[in-house]
């Protein structure tokens, strides 16, 4: 594809979703999107953008422009068309690193400028399954209230690998999940609720969404969902990721993906931008009144070859910080009534909350990091209102 035609491409606006992933590998993945679209009639609904990287092979481009020809709309720009077009919406240079899985940021905003009606993001190791409408089960986002059964947990927090079969039969926790709220005798209630579902956690099977802590000592295969979806309850949260996640188009104001690879207290930081995204963006669903919903479509994460060991230690610091943060996220109240307004707020209380947390990793370093993040989330924003949000 060329630039020129990429240029044009954000101009075109007669699709309702668009799906949105980044690798350095080839995506083969989208065999199984496109298998899955054409059974259920969905190829004129949805657009594909895929954003490589550096690193990213010619044999994702080729598999791409496979796809285009068999009648998929799927856009996959050169890493020259991506810094034009991030320089023609006018984010400031560096803010979206190379070699990073931040660089979905891009496909985020030119579903926005697109005029998608949600987004779905998804890893490039998420695979989709033919036994379910994988584009019915996430437009829930874009429906009106309706009738759900939510669940509240007495502890705040719902564990979301407990709606899968988890063999061997063992506790474990979403990545992301806080760990002063593991492992506790939680009273679980369902309830029937009025709500209007704004975000969609569809879940994993094979191998779940673990951090590296659990991945070495308990690994686990998820071989079933329970086959009820849940509204999260009013107080009660849960991570959401960027693996099989949608949003009605509102709400991608507050979905940046948080920029990593910083060192808190010596350790490197590394594969929790997701977690807080969805921790961040989650405040602003509460907020504005809207609901948040995990089950449905269940997907297949065949993972891609992970060091354990190393993944656990640039998680460690961000597992953490977010022991202080979740709890003040928790309790808060923000402002606006928009999510631009929303998220915008919150990158303010965001900065001003650091600097009341102590201990170890509580270093000048670490709240430095975290005033540069408030930065980037408010130069995201600019960004979102020049294209289009409100």
């Amino acid at each position: 594809m060329t630039s020129a035609s990429f240029r044009h491409y954000p101009k075109i606006m007669n699709h309702k979703a668009t799906l949105v992933l980044t690798t350095i590998n080839d995506p083969a993945l989208l065999d199984g999107y496109y298998a899955n679209f054409e059974a259920y009639d969905r190829l004129g609904q949805i657009r594909i953008i895929v954003i490589p990287d550096r690193k990213t092979p010619p044999a994702a481009y080729e598999r791409c422009a496979s796809l285009r020809r068999r009648g998929m709309e799927i856009v996959c720009p050169t890493i020259e068309e991506q810094e034009t077009y991030l320089r023609r919406v006018g984010l400031p240079d560096g803010l979206i690193p190379y070699n990073s899985d931040n660089r979905r940021n891009i496909g985020y905003l030119l579903a926005l400028e697109a005029g998608a009606d949600f987004l779905v993001s998804i890893d490039d190791d998420n695979y989709c399954t033919a036994e379910e409408d994988f584009f019915q089960a996430h437009s829930v986002v874009c429906e009106g209230p309706a009738d759900a059964e939510a669940v509240d947990s007495s502890s705040g927090w719902f564990n979301l690998c407990d709606l899968m079969r988890i063999e061997p039969p063992s506790p474990v926790y979403p990545r992301g999940f806080p760990y002063f709220a593991r492992h506790k005798n939680a009273e679980v209630k369902d309830r029937k609720v009025q709500a209007t579902i704004r975000m969609n956690a569809g879940l994993w099977l094979q191998e779940p969404d673990l951090d590296g802590i659990t991945w070495l000592v308990a690994p686990v295969r998820a071989k079933q969902f329970s086959g009820r979806s849940r509204v999260l309850g009013d107080q009660t949260w849960s991570p959401i990721n960027t693996q099989n996640t949608a949003l009605h188009r509102d709400v991608i104001p507050s979905y940046y993906f948080i920029r990593m690879g910083y060192p808190l207290a010596g350790l490197p930081i590394d594969r929790y931008g997701d977690i807080f995204s969805g921790y961040f963006s989650q405040a602003c669903v509460r907020h504005i009144g809207h609901a948040v919903r995990a089950g449905t479509p269940v997907a297949e994460h065949r993972r891609n070859s992970h060091n354990y060991l190393k993944d656990a230690l640039n998680e460690f610091a961000c597992i953490v910080v977010l022991e202080d943060l979740l709890p003040w996220l928790h309790e808060l109240r923000l402002e606006g009534s928009t999510y631009c307004q929303a998220y915008e707020t919150l990158s303010h209380l965001v900065e001003e909350v650091v600097s009341t947390f102590t201990g170890q990793t509580w270093t000048d370093a670490t709240r430095g990091y975290f005033h540069s993040m408030g930065f980037c989330m408010r130069e995201w924003i600019k960004v979102c209102r020049r294209l289009g949000a409100t």
